[in-house]
């Protein structure tokens, strides 16, 4: 199913390189993540991360947009009953988003205004485990997540703001000794958003 969600953007994507306009868009931003399933006795809470990289977005009014981006996603566990205990969890890994988009408002080349709203799918490579208070490992994650996004977008002159929300598609952890079965279960859920400059070609 994943690998048919992406084939089906390759081929998307593909038609809209034909296309004669297109935009590289270096970005910076932060996100909030959290898993969907709390370990038993611990409340979860998100800590900032951030996101440095940028994309290529082909098309006017319906576009195709891929990316890359180093991210750092955080989160901190405390003790239901003892708030003494508590850990924090930081997550390094190279992100790819694989967005289709529709210009609502804007994207003629004598708009110095759009709005847009995006979707699609994207997928993450961990890449190393930091502030890792409960001696987990990399090999304790699932090296590859998968997620779905949807968001907004503003455009104003060459300067955009992008809002979005990832949706998990599976577990983070392959296997957590520290943590009852159940927990294993939790998938990653972000909310992000993005701050750049648009280069039109």
């Amino acid at each position: 199913m994943k690998k048919a969600i992406f084939t089906l953007a390759f081929i998307v994507g593909i038609a809209f390189m034909l296309q004669a306009q297109f935009e590289i868009k270096p970005t910076i931003g932060f996100n909030f993540s959290k898993l969907s399933t709390e370990p038993e006795g611990f409340d979860q809470s998100a800590r900032v991360g951030y996101q440095l990289g940028g994309s290529i977005q082909f098309g006017k009014k319906l576009y195709f947009e891929p990316g890359i981006f180093w991210t750092k996603m955080g989160s901190e566990m405390v003790h239901a009953d003892q708030s003494d205990i508590k850990f924090t969890t930081d997550i390094n890994g190279i992100r790819i988003p694989v967005f289709v988009g529709y210009q609502i408002i804007g994207g003629d080349d004598e708009n110095i205004f759009g709005l847009r709203i995006f979707g699609g799918p994207s997928m993450s490579w961990i890449t190393s485990i930091e502030g890792n208070d409960t001696k987990l490992e990399k090999d304790d994650f699932n090296s590859l997540l998968w997620g779905v996004d949807v968001g907004a977008g503003i455009d104003v002159w060459l300067l955009f703001l992008d809002i979005g929300y990832e949706i998990g598609l599976n577990p983070v952890f392959k296997d957590d000794p520290d943590f009852p079965d159940e927990s294993n279960d939790g998938k990653n859920n972000a909310f992000w958003f993005n701050l750049g400059m648009r280069f039109r070609f």
